[in-house]
C-alpha cells in the first residue's frame, strides 16, 4: 500500500512538473514574433507531429506502470502497451529530425541516442511480453519510460542560473547528463536489493553447494 501511494505522489508531481516546464518553454509558441516561434519555425511540422506521439507515450507509460490498473483492467493495460509502443516509435526517430532542422550537432546526436535507448527498451518490454516474460517485461518497461522523463528532467535543470549563463554548453551537458542517467539509474533502483545485499558466508555457500551436488 505505502509503495502504491508512493508511486502515485511520484507520477502526480511529475505530471505537475511537466505541465509547468511545458507551459514555461513553449509559453511564445503560437506568437509568430517570438524568439520561442522563430526558433522552432523550421521544424514545425514535424514538432506537432513528434508532440501529439510524445505526450501520448508519456501519459501513457505512467499508467502502463500502475500494478493497480494492470491487476483490474488487464484488457485495457494491453490495449493501451500497444499505443505507448505507438507512440515511442512515431515520436522518437522524428525527434531526430526535429533536432537536425533546428539544433547543434552535439543536441542531434543527443536525440538519436535517446531515441535509440527509448526505442530499444520498448522493443524489448514488448518482445518479453509477447513471450510471457512478465517480469522482465515490467523492467523493460521501466528503462523505457525513463527515457521519456528526459523531456521534463531536462526542462526542469536547464532554468538554473549557473546553467542557463553556460548558454548552448550548459544545455549539451544538462541533455546528455539526463539521457545518460535514464540509461543506467533504472537498473541501479531495480536491483539495489541485490547490489547491496550482504555476501554469503564461506560456510553458508559451502553448504548450499554440497547440497545442490
Amino acid at each position: 500500500m505505502i509503495k502504491s501511494q508512493a508511486k502515485l505522489v511520484f507520477f502526480a508531481v511529475f505530471a505537475v512538473l511537466t505541465v509547468f516546464v511545458t507551459y514555461m518553454k513553449n509559453r511564445g509558441f503560437f506568437d509568430a514574433s517570438s524568439e520561442m516561434a522563430r526558433h522552432y519555425a523550421p521544424a514545425l511540422g514535424y514538432l506537432l507531429l513528434h508532440g501529439v506521439f510524445g505526450v501520448l507515450a508519456l501519459v501513457l507509460g505512467a499508467f502502463q506502470l500502475s500494478n493497480r490498473m494492470r491487476a483490474r483492467y488487464l484488457r485495457i493495460h494491453r490495449v493501451l502497451g500497444y499505443v505507448y509502443v505507438v507512440g515511442v516509435f512515431v515520436a522518437a526517430p522524428i525527434a531526430i529530425l526535429v533536432s537536425m532542422k533546428i539544433n547543434s550537432a552535439s543536441l542531434v546526436a543527443a536525440s538519436g541516442v535517446q531515441a535509440l535507448g527509448w526505442m530499444a527498451s520498448t522493443a524489448i518490454a514488448l518482445y518479453c511480453v509477447r513471450n510471457g516474460n512478465i517480469v522482465q517485461h515490467r523492467r523493460w518497461m521501466i528503462r523505457s519510460y525513463s527515457f521519456a522523463t528526459v523531456f521534463t528532467v531536462a526542462r526542469l535543470l536547464i532554468p538554473i542560473p549557473p546553467i542557463m549563463q553556460m548558454g548552448e554548453t550548459g544545455v549539451e551537458i544538462v541533455v546528455w547528463s539526463t539521457i545518460a542517467l535514464a540509461a543506467f539509474l533504472p537498473t541501479i533502483l531495480l536491483d539495489w536489493r541485490a547490489i547491496f545485499a550482504r555476501p554469503a558466508t564461506k560456510q553458508t555457500m559451502t553448504m548450499a553447494l554440497e547440497h545442490t551436488g
